[in-house]
């Protein structure tokens, strides 16, 4: 198991997050660089929103955010139970692309998540079939397809 940590998104590492959000590979699925930077700096004190750089060996290559199901207007998570979580995650450094990073990553978080809430849920697009397959691995099960509130279909995927 590798040692990841998880330390809190500052200001200070938005320029990262900016170059991150430029990448290829970043904007398939979060395109909108300007609109994600803005809601980010704006939630950076939000406490309704915990959002972390992920962290090997102090070098930061991933980012990973987690909030109440039931913070946001966001009705593909509108059948979760009280207290649920929902995660969303990429990784930025293209360098650690393909190493099996996520699943590990994502596991190490969930281990420190589900000792304070009962179920932490993800929704990757339907065609994203890659992070469909990473949530697995770490063992999230496919509880059903739905639509988010822009019409995008989204697999969520719960662990339980």
């Amino acid at each position: 198991m590798r040692n990841y940590e998880f330390p809190k998104l500052t200001a200070a590492q938005m320029p990262l997050l900016e170059r991150w959000f430029r990448l290829a590979h970043v904007r398939v699925w979060w395109p909108d660089t300007v609109k994600q930077l803005m809601m980010m700096e704006k939630d950076l004190d939000n406490p309704q929103i915990d959002m972390r750089l992920v962290t090997l060996n102090g070098h930061p290559f991933a980012y990973i955010h987690d909030h109440d199901a039931r913070a946001f207007t966001m009705p593909q998570y509108g059948d979760l139970p009280a207290g649920a979580r929902v995660m969303a995650t990429f990784v930025g450094d293209s360098d650690f692309i393909g190493q099996d990073h996520p699943a590990s990553y994502i596991t190490a978080r969930l281990r420190h998540l589900r000792l304070q809430y009962p179920m932490v849920a993800v929704g990757p697009n339907t065609t994203d079939t890659r992070a469909i397959a990473t949530y697995a691995k770490a063992g999230f099960l496919k509880r059903r397809l739905a639509p988010t509130k822009d019409g995008k279909l989204v697999q969520v995927m719960t662990h339980l």
